[in-house]
């Protein structure tokens, strides 16, 4: 134990002169303790994959809350190529994915990604729809490009092209309402 300590002072002494903080580690001895901190850090995990709240009243300077079109809502599946497994793409009244949805109601407003106070003021679980050229366009606040959802039939299975970056008539994706249907089509997109 003498050793232990005597060595641990050394490489603290060490560290603190090249200028690094040192980390702090708790060493337990008891299976007691070591039980109650993974359980702790197994608790602290769970928690992280928790959504979100969502807020349907909360206020942004230049911005109203918005209704997602009826044809656009209900649950997607979108499946990668390389995966065996489809993920979900939840649109409700007012929430994508449990994003809140608002549309631009100040033209006049600038919105740069750069600016500190932007990025603060606009923070939060909220993103910018609009409808035109028969689809929905999606994207946070500060970002520059939109993601394009047009509604479409593929094999006569209805779903939703996803498009991304300046050609909103390119397909980069494409959800399903049918999970297995979403796992069959992987690789076509």
């Amino acid at each position: 134990m003498k050793k232990l300590i005597f060595t641990s002072t050394i490489l603290l002494t060490g560290l603190i002169l090249a200028g690094c903080a040192p980390v702090k580690h708790q060493i337990t001895h008891t299976e007691t303790s070591s039980k109650k901190a993974l359980h702790s850090s197994s608790h602290k995990k769970q928690h992280k994959n928790v959504a979100p709240k969502i807020d349907l009243r909360k206020k942004y300077k230049g911005f109203k809350l918005t209704t997602v079109p009826s044809q656009y809502r209900g649950i997607w599946y979108r499946a990668d190529p390389y995966s065996k497994k489809a993920t979900k793409l939840v649109i409700t009244t007012h929430t994508f994915n449990d994003y809140v949805t608002y549309r631009k109601t100040d033209p006049n407003l600038k919105l740069d990604h750069n600016s500190e106070k932007q990025n603060k003021e606009y923070a939060g679980n909220a993103v910018m729809i609009s409808t035109d050229n028969g689809g929905l366009k999606e994207r946070n606040f500060l970002d520059t490009v939109d993601m394009v959802y047009k509604l479409g039939q593929f094999k006569g299975n209805d779903c939703l092209f996803m498009s991304y970056g300046t050609n909103p008539n390119a397909v980069n994706g494409v959800a399903f309402k049918d999970k297995n249907v979403a796992l069959k089509y992987r690789k076509y997109f």
